[in-house]
C-alpha cells in the first residue's frame, strides 16, 4: 500500500494507477486512486463499502489537506510516521500514527463535530492499545480571530473536549490547514464554569512545529496582572448583570446570601470571587459559590479560617448543582489557603489587592 501525499508528482501518480491494482489492508477490496483537481489525491473504494476501515472518503478538502500537512511535517522532524494505519484489534484507524521515543501516538485531527460518547470510546480504544491518543481541532473560524496574547476565550462545550491537561493547567491545541498554522490555547482559566476563559493565544507557523506539543511558557507575574484585571472587569459585569436581571428575586440564592450578609452587591470585598481552580469542578461564577459557602460557614457557626471536613462535605451535599464532582472539596480548600495567607476572619477583614492576586498567581503556577 502506497501513501499518498502532496509531493508526489501527478504524472507518477498517474502511471500507478494505469499499470498497479490497489486493495483495502482490511476487507481486500479493490480500492480506486482518485487524482483529482480540488481534492488531495486518496484512495477510495470501487462500491459502497461497510468496511470499517474506510479512509478518507467523505473527508473535506480541510480535513485531507490538514492530514498531509501534519503528515509531511513528522516527516521532516524525522519521526516514523504512518498516514491511516489500521488497528485491527480496536477496529479503529487513526489519522496519523507517529513513534517518538518508543511510544506511539494517535494524531486525530477534527474537523466536524463528533458525539462526545464516540470520542471517549475512541480514546479509550488508543490507550487499550497502549497508543496515546492526540487530538488537534481545526482552528474555529471565529467572527473576530483571536490575536496573539493574553484575553478572554470563548469555547464551546464540544471544543472543551479538547482540552489537554499538562502540568495540571488546561490547553487546547488547534491547527489551520489553509494558514498552516497551529493556534494554541494555553494556561486556560475558566470564568464561571461555562463556556469562557482568560488564557493566552499564540500563533506558531507549522515549519516552526515540533514534538512532543505544548512548550509554552508559564505566565509571568507581568502576565498574570492582566488575567487578573480581567477577571475583575467580568466580576464586576457578573455582579451587575445579576441585580438588573435576575428574575428569582427573593428565590435568587445568591442575592438572599448578600442580604443575610449584611453587604450590598456591588460592595463585596474583592475576597469574595477569587479564581481559585484551574478546572470546571462549579456551575456557577466563583463570586456566587464563595458567598453561599462563606454564609454557610456562618450558619454553622465556623471561622473562616479552618472550617471542618464535615463543614466542607456537607456543603457540597447541600448545593450539588452548584458543585460539579469531588474535586470542588480541593477547590474550597484552596479558596481558604488564601484567606488564611491574607489574614481574612470576617467578611469585613481588611486586606491589600496586590497580595490577593499574588497569593491567585501563586495557586495557578501550583502543581495541586
Amino acid at each position: 500500500m502506497i501513501t499518498l501525499t502532496r509531493n508526489l508528482k501527478r504524472d507518477h501518480l498517474e502511471k500507478l494507477r494505469k499499470k498497479e491494482q490497489f486493495y483495502c489492508p482490511q476487507c481486500q477490496e479493490p480500492l480506486l486512486m482518485k487524482i483529482g483537481q480540488v481534492m488531495i489525491p486518496h484512495f477510495a473504494h470501487l462500491k459502497k463499502s461497510k468496511c470499517q476501515g474506510l479512509f478518507s472518503e467523505g473527508e473535506t478538502t480541510a480535513h485531507l489537506l490538514g492530514k498531509h500537512q501534519l503528515y509531511e511535517m513528522f516527516q521532516k522532524l524525522q519521526l516514523n510516521v504512518q498516514i491511516e494505519p489500521y488497528f485491527k484489534e480496536i477496529s479503529q484507524r487513526p489519522d496519523l500514527l507517529v513513534e517518538s521515543n518508543y511510544q506511539r501516538f494517535a494524531i486525530e485531527f477534527q474537523c466536524s463535530t463528533i458525539p462526545i460518547p464516540q470520542m471517549e470510546t475512541r480514546t479509550e480504544g488508543y490507550l487499550r492499545a497502549n497508543i496515546q491518543p492526540i487530538w488537534i481541532l481545526k482552528t474555529p473560524k471565529d467572527r473576530h480571530p483571536y490575536p496573539d496574547g493574553i484575553q478572554q476565550i470563548k469555547l464551546s462545550p464540544f471544543k472543551q473536549q479538547f482540552i489537554t491537561y499538562i502540568q495540571n493547567h488546561l490547553h487546547l491545541i488547534t491547527f489551520d490547514p489553509e494558514s498552516a498554522t497551529f493556534v494554541y490555547f494555553s494556561y486556560l482559566l475558566p470564568i464561571g464554569g461555562g463556556y469562557r476563559f482568560i488564557g493566552k493565544v499564540q500563533h506558531l507557523p507549522l515549519e516552526a512545529q515540533h514534538f512532543p506539543f505544548l512548550n509554552v511558557l508559564v505566565p509571568s507575574e507581568s502576565d498574570f496582572q492582566i488575567y487578573w484585571q480581567l477577571w475583575k472587569k467580568e466580576r464586576f459585569l457578573f455582579l451587575r448583570r445579576r441585580v438588573l436581571m435576575s428574575r428569582k428575586g427573593v428565590q435568587d440564592s445568591f442575592l438572599r446570601a448578600c442580604y443575610f450578609m449584611n453587604y450590598p452587591v456591588e460592595k463585596l470585598p474583592l475576597f469574595i470571587g477569587i479564581p481559585v481552580t484551574k478546572h470546571m469542578h462549579f456551575s456557577v461564577f466563583e463570586v456566587e459559590w464563595q458567598m453561599l459557602w462563606l454564609m454557610f460557614l456562618i450558619e454553622q457557626g465556623e471561622n473562616f479560617t479552618h472550617p471542618s471536613s464535615r463543614s466542607i462535605n456537607e456543603f457540597c451535599k447541600r448545593y450539588p448543582a452548584i458543585c460539579l464532582d469531588q474535586q470542588a472539596v480541593v477547590s474550597l480548600e484552596n479558596y481558604h489557603f488564601i484567606l488564611r495567607r491574607l489574614g481574612i476572619t470576617c467578611i469585613n477583614s481588611q486586606f491589600d489587592e496586590k497580595m490577593l492576586w499574588q497569593s491567585i498567581y501563586a495557586q495557578f503556577l501550583a502543581k495541586r
